[in-house]
């Protein structure tokens, strides 16, 4: 089913009209085998624009891969990270622990451990700073590949009726910035994120260094075609909501749907013009120094916890530092 035009408000309030329900016999010609839609018709953007990203940030990238670990294996540093593997739905095959390590969260590892069956090898401290450095804290632990999700089984755990936000992740190259984004949006109760196969960080051990175990319980999805797969979840009734520095709405200036999917681009990227396009309104952050453009996953926070205070910040919790 091809979208609709939407027809553009001049207010600055920009509300968007509940989803109508009509009958839908097949997928669109285009649709992904993976996602078969639902009843939601859902109507296409109006007049798209190419700007350039809101969100940049160095692109840089400090990933390293362990010289003494197999192909596709990850390897988990520091307490926090290990003790959130552990708790996972695939826990970390083997965990290494340095003789000098101890105290309260070695002994949380400990007990965690045991309840797993995962078993703890104990090294010599000069070895295992030798092995894993000094920023391990004294414990690391060897995964395998790293467990991506399927988009169809993200979108399947989501009812029909149910408020839920999804990330897409536009060509996001620095592992740093993908593990950041992943750790925010686990945060504010981000049901999925999602990002290209190509011309993008994947979930490489500094990604899960940087989401500081928020990794273990948000899944991640991978797509051959990102501009498609948000197609795809607008057939399903989520609105797409593009992040993009020169729109010409501002970010807290609309009222956010209750399905929706936050499309923020990459560090040079940006979102695209393909990827810009499939958006159904595009929002910019405002700034005000002689710097451009926030950090990606800042960026992702703001427009996030504006989300989050529309809908009253339901059944959020108090928050500790």
């Amino acid at each position: 089913m091809k979208h609709k035009p939407r027809t553009t408000h001049d207010k600055r309030i920009v509300q968007y009209p509940s989803f109508r329900k009509e009958p839908q016999s097949q997928p669109r010609p285009d649709s992904s085998p993976q996602i078969q839609p639902h009843s939601h018709s859902h109507p296409h953007s109006g007049s798209q624009s190419n700007f350039h990203s809101n969100s940049n940030s160095n692109s840089n990238s400090h990933a390293r891969a362990s010289e003494n670990d197999g192909p596709g294996e990850l390897l988990i540093l520091g307490r926090h990270e290990v003790l959130a593997a552990l708790t996972s739905k695939k826990p970390p095959e083997s965990i290494f622990l340095s003789a000098s390590a101890h105290g309260p969260g070695i002994d949380g590892i400990r007990q965690a451990a045991s309840r797993r069956q995962v078993k703890i090898q104990t090294m010599d401290p000069r070895l295992f700073r030798r092995k894993f450095g000094d920023e391990a804290q004294g414990i690391a632990a060897k995964a395998g590949v790293f467990a991506y999700s399927e988009l169809k089984d993200i979108i399947s755990e989501i009812r029909p009726e149910e408020p839920a936000i999804l990330i897409a992740l536009n060509e996001v190259e620095d592992p740093r910035n993908l593990g950041a984004v992943v750790r925010t949006a686990e945060v504010a109760g981000v049901r999925g994120v999602i990002i290209p196969k190509h011309r993008s960080a994947g979930m490489t051990e500094w990604a899960l260094r940087t989401a500081q175990g928020a990794a273990a319980h948000l899944p991640v999805a991978r797509v051959t075609n990102l501009a498609g797969a948000i197609e795809e979840m607008k057939e399903q009734g989520f609105w797409a909501i593009g992040l993009q520095g020169g729109a010409s709405d501002r970010y807290d200036m609309i009222s956010y749907p209750d399905k929706l999917v936050m499309v923020v681009g990459g560090e040079d990227a940006g979102l695209g013009k393909v990827v810009a396009g499939v958006c159904d309104k595009l929002v910019a952050i405002p700034v005000f120094g002689r710097t451009s453009s926030l950090n990606l996953s800042v960026s992702t926070a703001v427009v996030l916890f504006e989300i989050l205070r529309q809908k009253g910040f339901q059944g959020g919790k108090p928050v500790s530092y």
